[in-house]
């Protein structure tokens, strides 16, 4: 056997000479940071004649992708000594526009119709991008109006500095859904599948509603995957069969991975300061009855070092689906004690409520709150809440598009009795938006408690406090807000900001995030912008299939005390 070793050989390389610059000329229309990343050579590297030929048609694919389709790239090589100046100069000439946008091939869609779906108009420059999310948007609307079997294709038509965009469709038949199958369930009722995914036979065939019925299934924390599958025929043996004839009904069919149907877990933190300790237990039941119904119950405990404890329990029981109707029942029983120098306090009661989702992405809920507060305070609150939820986010875990919007209007006291008359008033708004694989996420919430009847003021139990983890970083809990008899402090006006900037993880399990927040708690009239308090820091995301663990550390910005230097904090899932 004869062992050949090939050795790397560069074409064109101009010996001993390295790229000691590289600069680029006549670009007006994009700056040259943007240009050095399409371009592979970089400062130090061989110069090499073929390497520089590709960069420059790379410059000019580009250059045509966004319209300027008589660009010329020249490149030269320039400098002694061992150092080579590499300029690239360009000649961008005369940008194009689209001139006129033309659909042929639509009989169910006018042409007026579908050109409102594409999300560009005549007259403004062309991009390559811009003609790729027509075609897509335009695939997208058939798909979603019952036509699964759509095609699109694209061609332009150049008239000097003016383009003509053509699409083609064949539209394909309309389509309705013959039967649903499901595929790969072995403990989950295949009729509790069914009923989470709200696709019916006889309905007209929608992508979207396929897509809505995916995160359905995902959101029951029941399956690790859930892909479906289009069929024109009635033996599910195979994949789409693109040449049969076409038919007016396909079948669905669901392929699912079931997970473990019930967790247990164990949880110990570790705050400072002040130094406190954390203990924590949690079960859950994902399938409860075998009907897809969750139960969950857990306990924490939380003592410091100077004597003083707290002890938090809570049980969640839903039903996804009440008497086989798109309503979600819920019921929430809970208890908090806390013993604090030589107060103390009980907080215990329930929580139960329902809702129902009006479109997609708005669900609207109504609950009953009956709660007792005992001990060194005593007072026993019994309100109804109305709330709202408009949510678009792309992934309830790590979102990086789309908004959260959540309304409360909640009335205690009055008809429901109890010790407080109050109506509560609550907004909290979230957005995200991902750029270059950055996340940037912003929340801003509020609040107001106002008294009426029997109260001339709301106890401070039911008003509101901020500080901590979850909503002020930096700060203690309870640290903002006029002072209380029953120490901490706070509000019946609230306000909250959080600005987070969120990395991509590296190596696809750790990511590093930056924050900023802000925040007040007030009384009635009270409420000013430069009275607001600040915190800033930093911390760690460490991904696992529950969700990012945190790490993070913030400190105070504004009237810090001597000495300090930040909180640590530990938590499961993103602050918000």
């Amino acid at each position: 056997m004869i062992s050949v070793v090939a050795l790397p050989v560069i074409l064109g390389v101009v010996t001993g000479m390295e790229a000691g610059s590289i600069r680029f000329e006549g670009n007006r229309a994009f700056g040259a940071r943007m240009l050095l990343a399409i371009v592979q050579v970089r400062k130090g590297m061989p110069v090499s004649e073929a390497l520089l030929d590709q960069d420059s048609r790379s410059l000019e694919w580009f250059y045509r992708s966004q319209g300027f389709m008589n660009v010329r790239v020249e490149k030269m090589i320039s400098g002694a000594n061992g150092q080579r100046v590499i300029t690239f100069r360009i000649n961008e000439g005369p940008r194009s526009r689209i001139s006129t946008i033309v659909i042929n091939g639509n009989q169910r869609f006018s042409a007026e119709r579908l050109r409102r779906v594409i999300p560009f108009s005549e007259r403004e420059f062309f991009t390559a991008d811009k003609i790729a999310s027509g075609l897509q948007a335009l695939r997208e609307f058939y798909l979603n109006q019952g036509y699964p079997f759509v095609q699109v294709d694209e061609s332009l038509d150049y008239h000097d500095t003016l383009i003509t965009v053509r699409y083609e469709i064949v539209e394909g038949p309309l389509c309705y859904v013959r039967s649903v199958y499901i595929r790969g369930n072995q403990r989950v009722r295949t009729q509790t599948i069914l009923q989470v995914l709200e696709i019916k036979p006889g309905e007209k065939f929608s992508r979207s509603r396929l897509e809505l019925a995916k995160r359905r299934l995902y959101a029951t924390r029941l399956f690790t995957r859930a892909l479906y599958y289009i069929y024109r025929r009635d033996t599910l043996t195979g994949m789409i069969n693109l040449s049969e004839p076409p038919v007016e009904s396909v079948n669905i069919r669901f392929d699912v991975v079931e997970q473990e149907q019930q967790g247990v877990g164990f949880g110990f933190g570790f705050e400072t300061p002040p130094n406190r300790l954390l203990f924590s237990f949690d079960w859950e039941h994902n399938n409860f009855l075998n009907r897809g119904q969750r139960l969950s119950a857990g306990i924490s405990y939380s003592p410091d070092f100077a004597g003083s404890h707290r002890i938090n329990a809570d049980g969640n029981y839903r039903i996804p689906y009440l008497f086989f109707q798109r309503v979600d029942f819920q019921t929430h029983p809970f208890f908090y004690y806390e013993q604090l120098d030589s107060s103390r306090l009980r907080d215990y009661g329930i929580e139960t409520g329902m809702g129902r989702d009006l479109l997609p992405p708005l669900h609207l809920g109504i609950f009953n709150r009956l709660r007792f507060v005992a001990d060194t305070v005593r007072g026993v609150t019994n309100s109804l809440a109305l709330n709202l939820i408009y949510d678009t986010r792309n992934d309830f875990l790590e979102p990086h598009q789309g908004i959260y919007l959540q309304p409360l209007f909640e009335v205690a006291g009055g008809p429901f009795r109890g010790d407080n008359d109050f109506i509560r008033i609550r907004l909290d708004s979230r957005w995200y938006q991902s750029v270059n694989q950055f996340v940037i996420a912003l929340r801003v919430a509020g609040g107001r408690v106002m008294p009426y009847g029997r109260l001339f003021r709301v106890p401070y139990y039911e008003e509101f406090s901020l500080g901590g983890s979850s909503s002020l970083r930096g700060y203690p809990e309870r640290a903002l807000g006029p002072d209380t008899a029953a120490g901490g402090r706070y509000g019946p006006v609230v306000i909250n900001g959080n600005f987070e900037l969120r990395t991509p993880y590296i190596l696809r399990w750790v990511g590093v995030v930056g924050f900023l927040d802000c925040g007040q708690v007030a009384d009635q009239n009270d409420l000013q912008l430069r009275g607001l308090e600040f915190g800033a820091g930093a911390g760690i995301r460490i991904k696992t299939p529950v969700g990012p663990v945190r790490f993070d550390w913030g400190k105070r910005l504004i009237r810090a005390p001597a000495g300090d230097r930040g909180r640590f904090y530990i938590g499961i899932l993103h602050t918000f």
